[in-house]
């Protein structure tokens, strides 16, 4: 018996390694799969994610993302990650942000459970958040205790997310891999923790209930044996009567030399069928069945672990990552599936259960038995059932149906055996076609077609039209659900015409892709509804054409055109227009044609519609002089006028101001040119002037700055009415800022015929733009006799001194008095001035003064008087207000200022007055008397004027004075600036008179701080000491803040000096002063500070500062003489010392200050790290082992102690205190000891803390090399290896050498410097020899292959140049190595049929093309070559290869064509071929040896190909072959080839070239030929063909004067269609040919006398057809009573007569237009319209013109019609009387 066939085919698909996925990323926590289409690796170290697309794994994709977890959801191209504290989903397709969250917990896994949700695991919970919304992560539930200490590697839910498990694992006791789950249930709320290493959930129909089925793989801690178990969750929620699905528990099987180690990582349940894949951490994978829990197959896989899975869902299968970074794909082969279980498990209950579930092929016979055999028993019921689970439905077939329904009848109330069948495939799935239509028609018979809608809500029948069609009769809305679900795309449109959702038909026709007749549809819609037909095209159009409709608008047209043309053909007026006004909104030019005929015909027949259309603006590209010419007609002048162009069609329009809307016409000026628009409005100025006057002035009045007011002003000027020009002005006035508008105004208000002063008054007052020079001027000309105009100027524009002149002059004085008491009393000090100018009397000017004193600004009325020297004229009015009680400032500095004048106790009032101006004031005093003005400026603080004021007049005692008491640092900062060439005296005067007269330390303070900011150090000390040492005030003296001062001004500016205060003052902060001295560099006078404060460790410590004084010796005596009473002193000498590197001196003054602390100790260790001799070791240790038992860290002292004792090279000490109790950190010692070289001390230490990595290193230096192998073996660290490694090549140990190298390469960072080291010393054998050693490694990462294949391409091909090793290395192994590295150094080694061979594996099909062709010789190979130029993507490689293989292997050329032929560009192609070999072929090249590929590619009809084709035939001289070419394939320049043929040696050839001119249509060209080679048979069908009068006049000609009569005769025959009778008679009249020509003749009579009784017929029944539409229209007019009102072309409702008068709820018009108004049509405008027809006319009424302008039509078709018939009748009379005249005259002659 042959072997059973394994039923698992493995495939690797990818390799994630060769395509660039370093091997750091190939780990668990770096790397997910949630699906079968994408792979997400993290490269953690450049912060990269690599996405690689399954479906072209060679293309990852790379991003720079700096992520910790990463993860592509299964369906969709949404990526999960987790960066820190944030989590977010990104679409990579839309390359934007979804959403975004920030969680509290740290994140230890998260995975997709599903397509919308994302389970994310904390430390402490579980979330749920989920894609499609925008909510935040949802908490399910609290981890549990077992999951402590654990992993997480898993997380899954069932298909309803109501079932959650939660997989960890952990180290055990015993050292196993322990696993823990929690099963979480979210009705109850509850978990539950098991034992286990992975889980799987998975719905299992059990007799058409579903089970949620549990899975889980658990290892018992006694027996130690691991088992499958699966359970049923949630059964309790199952309906009563639903079955069960028991516990099941199978073991699983681990190979024994796995021993413990091995154990579940993974279980997937394949949402396809029943079965479980189980993987293992040994590479395994197990198959189980779910349902039995039975192990059907198991086997290793892979070498590595498998450390991330998932399903395949299009097929049985799953694929895994390993730690090689292979992907594979495990499937299962259907058809081997059952024959392996039958055969090798020998379970045939199995195989059958499985090819039920599953639908594996190979268990059909026994089903096919089962079923027979119940069947024929009457068991129907248990057949039914074997029927439907048979595998794959092989069972429901329509002849089993036709089995059941042939039953015997069954007993009464129990069903059919057909009904019993249905009912078992209902409950266990869904019905196929034919079973869902024949259950259908069971119901509908029935009259239970609600059955069939429960059936199609559950999804329980297939959708099919036919099944459509049944539902549709019961219910219409069902039905159309069946025909969606069936794709039933027509179905679905008529029936949702027919339910109404007209609008859903176009996003249904989009969304399935169906492309839609628009008509066909529109007019089926039409038939159903016309309101259904015009939403369906408006629908339709806005479908059809996409957003940018300016792209496509002539489509639009030509769409919108035929739909049009379509409603006005069935006399649907209202709805045509509806659809253009839907789709023509975007107003392309390309729509005018439309819209003017949709204007035209709605002006004609509904002009109220029309109306409505141009109202709304929607259109502008119609014949607007046609549409206008219509509106002007139907008394539409508003829009007759919008779409006028010519001026004088505006002009007669716009003169119906009657009936034209005053609103409208005035927004219409604002549309025309402004020449245009004056020129309108003057024409309707002259032709109605006093009806229009205010609508003229209203619309100039509105575009006065477009028309231009000096033309206006001109055209109401020239009116004979006085009031126009100034109503025009008065409308404009306003608004206007022209300078000529506003005087124009001001002059024609004070003209005698208008006299409107008040409105003069009011703009001179207000207006703003007239020039105030030229109307002043004009009042004062004019003198009017309201002086308020000329007041209102000058007082505005300044021009009061010349009005009070003018006044004063004309005797208008009251004037001038009213004007400064009534209007303005502020100008009060203006009038004064001009009336002492003009010498009025002091008496009269007072009076007027005191008028108004209570409303006088007095500040410009003393500069006035001040001014003129009059001031003393205001002492009365200003003590008038004092005694009012005025406390103003102006007041009272006007009465000092005449106060000082006068000299009347002027001091007295400016010491006690506290509301003058001091700053005016003392300017006023400056002059007069400068110490009254220093005591203005005193007391107003008027710095600047008191300063200056001071030294112009040398008071520098006062200004002394004022700065301390000011104590002011601006004002300081003003006096002590060196620019000030008096601040020396100034500061005279401080120092001797103003300071120590000072008690307050606030001023002496300030003067201090201001000396200080100025920086005058010097004065500053002198100031000081005077306070300081010569002052009697012991304030001073004692104040410590001054003598701080002085002692830090002196250290500043004079050190010399800073000595003699610090031994002189007493009072004074020594800390901060001698810090300050130490800042400075006077570190004797900070000593000098110290010691006299006996501040001794703090003077001992400048004394030992190296940046100081830095004298240990005089230190070492500072120290003695503080004897022993100042321990602390020795201290600080021993810590200076000990930092200076003194080491046994230090230890030395320790001792002698007893200091065993911390700090000192520590100290101590540190100095004898970095200083200690060999002989300071001795000194070290004694101290070290003195404070050892009072050290609190003993681990420091014991280290130093042992270091010291290697120091000394005693190693028996050493090795003595290692054997007893000690805390010294041995690793410091010894890590110390090698940076000394003290290697054999070294040895002892890292031999004690077992330091083997370390040790070796050692053991290298030391030359035991065996040794150090071992070490680093122990020690199993890279770098031990490497430095062993490195040691034994230099030491010429290779074996040793390679056993730790190996080590080394396999960790992908260090293979570059291995590979280096070797190199740099010439062993390249061993180093290949090493890597050839490593390949077969576990660990073997990419790296090493391709370093390895670099190696072979440098070395073996030059010492092994004909071996084919390099070969053979590539061919094994490039599927694991960087391919595109190993193609660079092979094609640098010039190894070209390697590359050859790496590019065609790397699909480099172009690079390798060019490689074999580059290096033909060595690297090409014919079946190679063809091959990548079959798979090139670049033209230029295969038009290369071309003429590579003409040069090389022209034998092969057709071979390469054929393969070329789907991709190459036939044009250049054949270029190529012609220009190859011109010169020894001729023109065509080797065209000719490409003839056989040409035969076999012609049948494409390309026209180069047939080119090529036909020029080979033509050398070839093959006429037959030539003919069959130009005749079957006629894609060619035929003129070019019929040119070249009419030259041709062979007349057999030139016929050919008179066929092609023929078909051309050259008559002329073939005739000329076929006459040059007498063919006269192909020269008649020439010109037969040609059907044109003249050739073939030529042509009898031609063949009448060279004699040749059987060729008339031949011609005439071949011609009698279309040769003129005349023509023929002619020539055989004149050559006497007549009998050669009767044949023809005797035709066309017979010809002409059947037309001709045809004719007679056909008119008779025509006329009599018009006659009975005559009689039939006369009839309906004389019927028709409304002809009496509206003429012949109106009749029915549809048009009412136009109605005249206001539109209702509009009020007439008013004002001065009022009087001449009349009636109007309804102007008012419109709301918006909704293009609802019915707002303007019915459709009945629509559909009344309709068949009006049809019946037109069709009389004036009659009309044509009968005109037609008419002249041809008498045409055909003419001619045969012509014919018979002739027949006659030719009897006669004969």
């Amino acid at each position: 018996m042959a072997e059973t066939q394994q039923p698992l085919r493995l495939q690797e698909v990818a390799n994630l390694a060769a395509i660039g996925v370093p091997q750091h990323a190939l780990t668990f926590s770096t790397l997910s799969i949630e699906s079968d289409r994408y792979i997400v690796a993290r490269n953690v170290p450049e912060a990269q994610l690599i996405v690689v697309d399954m479906t072209k794994p060679s293309q990852p994709i790379r991003r720079s993302v700096a992520a910790d977890s990463a993860h592509m959801n299964p369906k969709t191209s949404v990526m999960a990650l987790k960066t820190g504290s944030t989590l977010q989903l990104f679409d990579m397709d839309a390359q934007k942000q979804v959403k975004q969250v920030q969680v509290m917990e740290k994140v230890v896994y998260m995975t997709w459970i599903s397509e919308i949700t994302l389970g994310v695991i904390t430390d402490s919970a579980v979330y749920h958040w989920a894609a499609n919304d925008a909510s935040e992560p949802v908490k399910m539930f609290d981890r549990h205790e077992n999951l402590k200490g654990t992993q997480i590697i898993s997380y899954k839910a069932d298909a309803s997310e109501q079932w959650l498990c939660v997989t960890g694992i952990g180290s055990g006791k015993d050292g196993n891999v322990k696993g823990a789950m929690q099963l979480f249930s979210v009705d109850k709320r509850m978990s539950q923790a098991l034992e286990g290493h992975a889980c799987a959930f998975k719905t299992l129909h059990m007799e058409g209930h579903p089970s949620i089925l549990f899975a889980f793989a658990s290892k018992s801690k006694t027996s130690g044996q691991s088992k499958l178990h699966v359970i049923e969750v949630g059964h309790e929620n199952k309906p009563e009567g639903a079955p069960k699905f028991g516990r099941k528990s199978s073991p699983i099987f681990f190979p024994p030399e796995m021993g413990d180690q091995d154990f579940p990582v993974n279980l997937l349940s394949h949402p396809k069928g029943s079965l479980l894949y189980m993987f293992t951490k040994a590479g395994y994978l197990h198959i189980f069945d779910l349902e039995s829990g039975s192990a059907i197959y198991m086997n290793r896989i892979s070498e590595t672990t498998m450390f991330a899975q998932c399903t395949v869902p299009d097929a049985h299968a799953v694929m895994a990552v390993n730690r090689g970074g292979a992907v594979l794909r495990a499937s299962l082969l259907d058809d081997r599936v059952i024959p392996y279980v039958t055969s090798k498990l020998k379970d045939v209950e199995l195989a059958i259960r499985l090819a039920s579930r599953n639908g594996f092929p190979g268990a059909e016979s026994v089903f096919v038995e089962q079923f027979n055999e119940l069947y024929a028993s009457g068991q129907f019921s248990d057949a039914a059932v074997v029927a439907a689970e048979s595998p794959a439905g092989f069972l429901r077939t329509p002849d089993t149906i036709e089995r059941f329904r042939a039953c015997p009848p069954p007993e009464p109330g129990m069903p059919s055996a057909l009904l019993m069948y249905f009912q078992t495939l209902l409950t266990r799935g869904a019905l196929n076609e034919i079973e869902s239509v024949e259950i259908a028609y069971m119901v509908v018979q029935q009259g239970k077609a609600h059955l069939l809608e429960k059936w199609i809500r559950e999804d329980k029948l297939t959708p099919t039209e036919q099944l459509g069609e049944l539902v549709k009769q019961g219910n219409p809305i069902m039905g159309l659900a069946v025909f969606i679900k069936a794709q039933a795309h027509h179905k679905v449109i008529q029936s949702m015409i027919e339910t109404g959702q007209t609008s859903k038909v176009v996003a249904y026709a989009q969304k399935v892709g169906l492309s839609l007749d628009a008509q066909e549809i529109v007019q089926l819609a039409n038939n159903i509804s016309p309101s259904a037909a015009l939403e369906l095209a408006n629908a339709m159009s806005r479908a059809v054409i996409p957003a940018s409709r300016s792209a496509v608008a002539e489509k639009i047209a030509a769409e919108a055109q035929q739909m049009f043309d379509m409603f006005m053909s069935r006399g649907m007026l209202s709805e045509a227009t509806a659809y253009c006004l839907d789709n023509l909104k975007d107003d392309a030019p390309e729509f005018g044609e439309l819209t003017t005929k949709v204007l035209e015909a709605n002006l004609m027949n509904a002009p109220q519609v029309a109306d409505m259309i141009l109202s709304q603006d929607l259109w502008h590209h119609y014949h607007k002089q046609k549409i206008a010419m219509l509106c002007e007609r139907q008394g539409l002048f508003q829009h007759a006028l919008e779409n006028y162009t010519d001026l004088e069609d505006i002009k007669r329009v716009i003169s119906n101001t009657h009936v034209l809307n005053p609103a409208w016409l005035l927004n219409f000026f604002g549309t025309m040119q402004p020449e245009h628009g004056v020129e309108c409005l003057d024409e309707l100025t002259k032709t109605n002037p006093k009806a229009n006057l205010q609508l003229c002035i209203m619309i100039a009045a509105k575009y006065t700055e477009q028309f231009g007011a000096k033309r206006l002003m001109e055209i109401f000027g020239a009116m004979k009415a006085n009031e126009a020009l100034y109503l025009y002005l008065g409308a404009i006035i306003n608004f206007s800022d022209d300078p000529e508008v506003h005087f124009k105004y001001i002059e024609i208000s004070c003209s005698p015929g208008v006299a409107q002063f008040s409105e003069a008054e009011r703009v001179t007052r207000e207006s703003n733009y007239y020039d105030p020079e030229r109307v002043k001027t004009f009042l004062m000309t004019t003198k009017p006799k309201d002086p308020r105009p000329l007041i209102n100027v000058c007082d505005r524009f300044g021009y009061i001194p010349e009005m009070v002149k003018f006044m004063v002059k004309n005797g208008q004085i009251k004037f001038v008095e009213g004007f400064v008491q009534r209007i303005n009393p502020s100008r009060c000090p203006i009038v004064v001035g001009a009336l002492l100018d003009l010498d009025r009397s002091e008496e009269s000017i007072q009076k007027l003064i005191m008028s108004v004193k209570n409303h006088i600004p007095v500040t410009a009325l003393v500069t006035e008087c001040e001014k003129r020297g009059k001031i003393k004229m205001l002492l009365p009015l200003l003590e008038s207000l004092v005694a009012d009680g005025s406390t103003e400032v102006e007041v009272h500095t006007g009465i000092a200022k005449c106060y000082i004048e006068t000299n009347n106790t002027p001091e007295h009032f400016l010491n006690t007055n506290m509301y003058y101006d001091s700053r005016a004031v003392g300017a006023f005093c400056e002059k007069r008397y400068p110490a009254f003005a220093v005591l203005s400026y005193a007391r107003g603080k008027c710095d600047e004027e008191l300063l200056e004021v001071t030294n112009t007049h040398a008071l520098f005692k006062e200004q002394a004075k004022y700065l301390v008491d000011r104590a002011s640092p601006e004002l300081y900062a003003l006096v002590l600036t060196p620019g000030n060439v008096h601040m020396r005296q100034v500061v005279d005067q401080m120092i001797q008179y103003a300071l120590p007269q000072v008690t307050e330390p606030e001023k002496i303070g300030a003067t201090v701080k201001a000396f200080m900011t100025a920086d005058l150090p010097d004065l500053l000390i002198e100031m000081l000491e005077r306070l300081v040492l010569q002052s009697s005030n012991s304030v001073f003296t004692r104040n410590t803040n001054l003598q701080n001062l002085l002692i830090l001004t002196t250290i500043r500016a004079d050190k010399e000096r800073a000595m003699e205060y610090i031994r002189r003052l007493e009072n004074y902060d020594a800390g901060d002063i001698a810090e300050l001295c130490l800042q400075a560099g006077m570190f004797e006078e900070a000593f000098t500070i110290y010691v006299r404060f006996e501040k001794y460790v703090e003077a001992i410590k400048v004394l030992l500062d190296d940046k100081q004084i830095h004298d240990f010796v005089r230190a070492e005596e500072f120290a003695l003489q503080r004897g022993d009473e100042h321990l602390e002193v020795w201290s600080a000498l021993a810590s200076a010392q000990l930092r200076a590197g003194k080491i046994s001196a230090g230890v030395k003054s320790l001792m002698k200050a007893k200091d065993g602390s911390a700090a000192q100790v520590e100290l101590v260790v540190t100095s004898a790290r970095e200083h200690a001799s060999h002989a300071d070791y001795d000194v070290v240790i004694k101290y070290l082992k003195t404070v050892r038992n009072k050290s609190k860290d003993i681990r420091m002292v014991d280290t130093e102690i042992a270091y010291g004792l290697c120091r000394q090279n005693k190693l028996g000490d050493l090795e003595e205190m290692i054997g007893l109790p000690n805390a010294a950190d041995f690793e410091e010692v010894a890590e110390r000891c090698m940076d000394e070289e003290l290697y054999t001390a070294a040895k002892i230490v890292l031999s004690h803390v077992k330091d083997f990595g370390r040790l070796a290193v050692v053991l290298v230096r030391l030359g035991e090399f065996q040794a150090a192998v071992e070490a680093a073996k122990k020690a199993d660290r890279v770098h031990a290896w490497k430095m062993v490694c490195f040691a034994c090549v230099d030491a010429g140990e290779f074996r040793l050498a390679q056993q730790c190298g190996l080590k080394v390469v396999v960790e992908a960072g260090e293979l570059p410097e291995v590979i280096t080291y070797y190199e740099e010393r010439g062993h390249f054998e061993r180093l290949m020899d090493m890597l050839d050693a490593g390949l077969s490694l576990e660990r073997a990462h990419q790296g090493m292959f391709t370093e390895n294949g670099v190696l072979y391409t440098k070395y073996r091909s030059h010492t092994e140049p004909n071996s084919t090793r390099v070969m053979d290395y590539m061919k094994m192994w490039w599927r694991k190595a960087n391919v595109p590295r190993l193609i660079r150094a092979c094609e640098t080694a010039w190894l070209w049929a390697e590359a050859v061979y790496l590019y065609m594996a790397y699909e480099e099909f172009d690079n390798a093309a060019k490689v074999m062709m580059e290096h033909g010789p060595s690297a090409w190979n014919a079946n190679t070559f063809t091959d990548a130029i079959s798979r090139a993507g670049s033209l230029d490689v295969m038009y290369k290869a071309v003429r590579f293989y003409i040069l090389e292997h022209a034998e092969l050329v057709n071979d390469l064509l054929y393969v070329l032929a789907p991709k190459a560009e036939a044009t250049r192609l054949m270029g190529i071929l012609r220009g190859s070999y011109k010169d020894v072929y001729g023109e065509l090249g080797i065209l000719p040896l490409c003839k056989p590929f040409l035969n076999k590619v012609q049948e494409q009809d390309v026209p180069e190909i047939n080119t090529a084709m036909n020029d080979i035939l033509i050398a070839e001289g093959d006429v037959d072959a030539l003919r069959d070419s130009v005749g079957t394939f006629e894609n060619f320049e035929q003129i070019a080839l019929a040119r070249k043929l009419e030259s041709n040696e062979l007349i057999a050839f030139r016929r050919v070239g008179v066929e092609l001119f023929r078909k051309n249509a050259k008559f002329e060209q073939a005739i000329e030929v076929s006459k040059r080679d007498r063919l006269w048979k192909d020269m008649i069908e020439s010109v037969s063909a040609s059907d044109d009068p003249e050739i073939m006049e030529d042509a009898i000609k031609f063949f009448v004067e060279q004699g040749l009569r059987e060729c008339f005769t031949a011609l005439l025959f071949a011609c009698f269609e279309t040769c003129p009778p005349d023509l023929a008679l002619e020539y055989a009249w004149m050559y006497d040919l007549i009998d050669f020509a009767m044949p023809f003749l005797i035709q066309t009579m017979r010809e002409i006398g059947q037309r001709l009784m045809g004719l007679e017929e056909e008119s008779k029944e025509q006329r009599q057809i018009e006659q009975d539409k005559i009689q039939e229209e006369e009839d309906e007019i004389n019927d028709d009573p409304s002809v009496l009102l509206f003429g012949v072309g109106h009749h029915g409702k549809g048009d009412q007569p136009l109605q005249i008068g206001y539109t209702p709820g509009v009020a007439a018009p008013s004002g001065p237009m009022a009087a001449g108004a009349v009636p109007q049509i309804g102007w008012v405008p419109q709301p918006q319209a909704t293009y609802n027809m019915a707002a303007y006319q019915t459709q009945a009424a629509y559909q009344t013109r309709a068949a009006q302008a049809q019946q037109a039509a069709y009389m004036t078709q009659a009309y044509r019609t009968r005109q037609a018939q008419a002249a041809s009748q008498a045409y055909a009379t003419r001619m045969a009387q012509a014919y018979a005249t002739n027949a006659q005259y030719q009897t006669q002659k004969r």
